[in-house]
């Protein structure tokens, strides 16, 4: 169980998937909001709900739907779901994810909402899933048991439950798009790494333009900072002389290689910007 406590650390400090979001709490809990209608699905003014194009490719065939069932030998969770204080809208499911050490075995309780096809009225009984029933056996990832969620509770069932919200990337400020999308790239690279080959077109080509977007940030957080530094050195060598005319090209690099203020000063003489 310290391997898959270890990873619900991990993935609950992740942001920026579209299909779930991840809250963690506490060392052995994790809650999982999964959005139960596709990014795009239904606009607004559009009564037919139907998806765009774009997001229709996103999204795989219909497949039989199995009735879920609860696991009747399941154990409670350790926080009750008559004192949950975590809430679904109205398109939204939210699951607990519970990796209890004295468990031996990870479980997953419907928190909020409603999920199609399952009849469990008793909230402290868990979800009977394939990840964690097979658990003890085969050792899923948390990743492992969020995709199973995910295909669960959102019809049709998309394609890739890994997908990448990259309006969101390119929406906030540059250093949390930075941090975000280097760690997206460290999951999603091991989630690639177990093999998982439904889904490796799909989830390859969101690796392949995270990391584009990742390195692309990485320069521009470089060259922010490299120009915060020029201006702190021009504001230095400002206070230095006195003068608005010193020229930066030439005084630079002597301030860059650490060259004593003395170095500095007989330049600016030799050069007529300063007298002594």
């Amino acid at each position: 169980m310290d391997v898959f406590s270890k990873e619900m650390l991990r993935v609950g400090t992740l942001r920026g998937f579209s299909h779930f979001s991840c809250y963690l709490r506490g060392r052995e809990e994790l809650l999982v909001t999964i959005s139960k209608r596709p990014p795009g699905l239904h606009l607004e003014g559009d009564a037919s709900g139907a998806a765009p194009i774009a997001n229709q490719q996103m999204l795989s065939p219909m497949s039989p739907v199995k009735p879920i069932n609860s696991d009747p030998e399941g154990k409670p969770p350790a926080s009750p779901a008559a004192r949950e204080i975590a809430s679904a809208g109205d398109t939204e499911c939210v699951f607990l994810l519970g990796a209890y050490q004295r468990y031996k075995s990870p479980f997953v309780w419907l928190r909020g909402g409603t999920l199609d096809h399952y009849s469990g009225e008793d909230r402290d009984v868990p979800l009977k899933l394939q990840s964690t029933s097979d658990w003890v056996k085969h050792k899923a990832h948390v990743w492992d048991v969020i995709a199973e969620l995910v295909a669960l509770t959102i019809r049709p069932r998309p394609e890739n439950p890994f997908a990448v919200d990259f309006e969101l990337l390119e929406r906030v400020p540059l250093v949390q798009s930075t941090l975000c999308s280097g760690a997206l790239l460290s999951t999603l690279h091991d989630v690639v790494g177990e093999g998982v080959s439904v889904l490796d077109k799909a989830l390859l080509q969101d690796v392949q333009r995270l990391t584009e977007l990742h390195f692309m940030s990485l320069r521009a957080v470089a060259d922010e900072a490299a120009a915060a530094e020029e201006e702190e050195e021009d504001r230095g060598l400002g206070v230095l002389c006195g003068s608005s005319r010193i020229e930066r090209a030439a005084l630079l690099p002597l301030v860059k290689e650490g060259a004593p203020l003395e170095a500095v000063v007989y330049q600016l003489v030799q050069k007529g910007y300063l007298y002594c």
